[in-house]
């Protein structure tokens, strides 16, 4: 599944899969907006923002190299928690809106790249 975004600047939002080559393009730089992740002590899948909404989880990211986002979904398989990420931030999902600026962290299916105009054509 692919679904990308060019937007005015040049940057590439979207899902895809790795069927994708990037590195075909040239230096890739990969913004997380999510992370899929196992809590041992629930013993249960759980998507993470990329990017936390309070201003201390943003300085521990910073600071531990480690994501802090808030969690977004609980799910029961890797499966589960995965589609669960992906509907969020498909288009047209709540998280497909939502701003990807320089230094914020994205998921397996999601993404932004800054690709000059001269290779888009």
């Amino acid at each position: 599944m692919t679904k990308l975004r060019i937007t005015p600047d040049g940057t590439i939002r979207g899902l895809w899969d790795d069927r994708i080559g990037w590195p075909d393009l040239g230096r890739v730089s990969v913004r997380r907006v999510s992370h899929v992740e196992f809590c041992d002590r629930r013993q249960m899948w759980y998507v993470r923002a990329g990017v936390p909404t309070n201003r201390l989880r943003r300085l521990l990211q910073l600071v531990l190299r480690r994501p802090f986002g808030e969690i977004m979904h609980w799910a029961g398989t890797r499966q589960e928690a995965l589609a669960r990420e992906q509907q969020h931030f498909e288009p047209g999902g709540p998280g497909w809106s939502a701003d990807i600026t320089p230094g914020s962290a994205t998921c397996p299916a999601g993404s932004a790249r800054t690709v000059p105009r001269e290779e888009l054509q």
